[in-house]
């Protein structure tokens, strides 16, 4: 009889330790009130610090290699297994960060709105004195260098800090980063909503998996459109956080065919499939406080408070960390280990596109614990590699 050409394979437990205490203090906190797998939790606490720290700094492995520190992250877990109640935990900084920035400027939209209005009346007004004059064949340079020198006088824009997007399309997400605030996170307990979307349909997946691509890359690509201004994705940033039900999975799978894995989307996930805990979660009064998820999240709050530095034109110039020598030397084994299990007969010959990322992955991490610790600034220390 033929023989299933794959295997259950038993969940390894999650490396809890390897966290850095503030954000390991936090997930054992977490979990011990949810009672959720513990990757779930630290899951969702890794894409807010990804989110929180992604537009500060840039990780430079080698002289010809730096990137971003954005993570995309993937936990699958059946439904009941308190996904939602995990992102509840650790998402309240991230938008009380966002709804406070938006009160913020709000007295500086209410303006530029007002000066938009004033000057899209006298734009209109000289447009159609140039539509009356031409009618009857006069002249209109007076108008033409009115409209020419209003120009120069457009309000300019406010940017209005959006960092969290749920069920956007792939597309819709990019544009929004391109011309909004650039840094930004998709952050969902219900993932079947961002793969089920249109935008992952058969016909488009191929160029919005590319967009995608690129925005983990940290890379540009001219986006043409023909019913909508086109727009340059360029030096922006974004997290994954998904979580997803197997079944929404397979799904997405099934329906994009060999695209996620042949074009490098899937690899450049972190990928958890946790045991689950359902069966075993006696009743937990819920905790007057907890103190170490709110000592983590002021902490994802000052990083967010941090200013972002740009360019003219708008683009991200983040502070580039480096490994310190120890570290640089640490990853530079772990690089050459998955490279050896790369080959013919290797342990990583079958998942060669997942393995082929996780050097940079590892890199990626320790500069978001190094962040959370010491700030945008100085050298990864080996610990945290």
């Amino acid at each position: 009889d033929p023989e299933p050409l794959t295997e259950p394979l038993d969940p390894l437990p999650y490396p809890g330790d390897a966290l850095p205490p503030l954000l390991r203090d936090a997930v054992r906190e977490a979990q011990a009130f949810v009672q959720a797998p513990t990757a779930l939790v630290a899951c969702s606490a890794l894409a807010a610090l990804s989110l929180a720290a992604q537009g500060l700094v840039n990780v430079r492995r080698d002289h010809q290699l730096a990137g971003p520190v954005s993570l995309y992250l993937l936990a699958v877990a059946d439904s009941g297994e308190r996904k939602t109640t995990c992102d509840t935990i650790f998402s309240p900084a991230l938008r009380d960060w966002e709804s406070g920035r938006l009160m913020a400027i709000a007295p500086d939209l209410a303006a530029r709105d007002a000066a938009l209005a004033a000057f899209e009346a006298k734009k209109a007004g000289i447009l159609d004195a140039i539509k009356h004059k031409r009618r009857r064949s006069q002249d209109t340079a007076k108008e033409e260098g009115e409209l020419d020198a209003l120009a120069r006088e457009a309000p300019p824009s406010v940017a209005v800090p959006r960092l969290l997007y749920a069920d956007a399309t792939p597309e819709a997400l990019a544009h929004a980063l391109a011309t909004g605030w650039p840094s930004g996170g998709v952050l969902s307990a219900e993932a079947g909503a961002v793969f089920g979307a249109h935008g992952m349909g058969y016909d488009t997946i191929l160029r919005n998996l590319a967009l995608l691509n690129v925005l983990w890359d940290g890379g540009a690509i001219a986006v043409d459109r023909r019913s909508k201004p086109s727009f340059q994705l360029r030096d922006r940033r974004l997290t994954f956080g998904l979580m997803a039900q197997p079944e929404a999975l397979r799904g997405f799978l099934e329906r994009a065919g060999t695209l996620p894995r042949g074009t490098g989307f899937i690899a450049r996930f972190l990928i958890a499939w946790p045991a689950s805990t359902q069966g075993t979660r006696a009743y937990r009064p819920a905790p007057a406080a907890m103190p170490a998820v709110e000592r983590f999240g002021r902490r994802i709050t000052a990083l967010l408070d941090t200013p972002l530095t740009t360019d003219a034109r708008g683009e991200l110039t983040p502070t580039v960390l480096d490994l310190s020598p120890a570290a640089h030397a640490a990853w530079v084994r772990l690089h050459d280990l998955v490279e050896r299990g790369l080959g013919t007969g290797g342990d990583y010959q079958m998942v060669r596109d997942v393995a082929a990322k996780a050097s940079e992955n590892a890199a990626r991490l320790a500069a978001l614990f190094h962040v959370l610790e010491h700030g945008p600034a100085g050298a990864i220390a080996v610990g945290h590699l």
